[in-house]
């Protein structure tokens, strides 16, 4: 969970700060540590102070009064589900996918990449999905997209913090390059008459996974230059199912390919 101003913010509840001083996807650069010092202290917490030690990250414990007092000052709304601890920190870093294709591919390497998704709150249960089922990281456009915010950093329950976010100019040119570098590209398709249930689904790596809204599905372009287009079986006649739970879904069945 995060807030702040514009170029501090403020990073709290156990696993957030965890990942945030451990992996620090969004490379923020950590100012302080803040403990409430009457909160009994736990193996997480001990790693979390041991590597703020190592990395000579100022430690600051107040009484449970001050700190929560501390963390009202910052936080609009949330102090209390803080857990008695909070980091602050610098804004998340959006990662190069230049950099990535030149140096991180692996050959079970997959990504996601969001198609005019604008809910914030989608956002951070994507985000979630990536880290649970080992995605490399999630690409968006720089527009017509939802962006990294507090909101959204919130929502993914500190997951942002494990999780590489690349910002593309445009989807369509990101698709391309992410194809010369030997990615094949897979679309999440709603309409059935047109697309292959995951379960038949040839699944090639690596590999792109593009989620589009639930309004609007993919758009015109991007669908165009998928390799293939992918729906979820279901027994119903449901139209869809909400992004966030179909990216689930979708990142559960690339995942079992991975390992395997």
């Amino acid at each position: 969970m995060m807030a702040g101003s514009k170029d501090r913010e403020y990073i709290y509840g156990v696993n957030p700060v965890y990942l945030t001083v451990t992996k620090n996807a969004g490379k923020r650069k950590i100012y302080s540590l803040y403990l409430n010092s009457e909160r009994k202290p736990t193996e997480t917490i001990t790693e979390i102070k041991q590597a703020c030690q190592d990395k000579k990250i100022p430690i600051l414990g107040l009484d449970k009064k001050l700190f929560l007092d501390f963390i009202r000052d910052r936080v609009a709304a949330g102090y209390d589900t803080s857990q008695g601890i909070a980091a602050e920190v610098s804004p998340y870093n959006y990662h190069s996918l230049d950099h990535y294709l030149d140096q991180q591919i692996t050959p079970g390497s997959f990504l996601v990449m969001l198609d005019g998704i604008t809910d914030v709150g989608n956002f951070g249960s994507i985000i979630r999905n990536c880290a649970a089922f080992g995605a490399d990281g999630l690409a968006i456009s720089k527009k017509r997209s939802v962006q990294v915010t507090a909101k959204a950093a919130k929502t993914s329950a500190g997951a942002l913090e494990g999780v590489e976010v690349f910002r593309v100019p445009n989807l369509v040119g990101a698709i391309k390059k992410l194809k010369e570098s030997g990615f094949w590209i897979y679309g999440a398709e709603a309409e059935k008459t047109r697309s292959t249930g995951i379960g038949e689904a040839q699944w090639n790596f690596p590999l792109v996974l593009v989620m589009g809204s639930e309004q609007k599905g993919l758009s015109r372009l991007v669908a165009k230059n998928c390799d293939y287009l992918i729906n979820v079986e279901m027994t119903t006649d449901m139209e869809s199912l909400n992004v966030s739970v179909a990216s689930g879904i979708i990142l559960y069945r690339i995942y079992r390919e991975v390992v395997r």
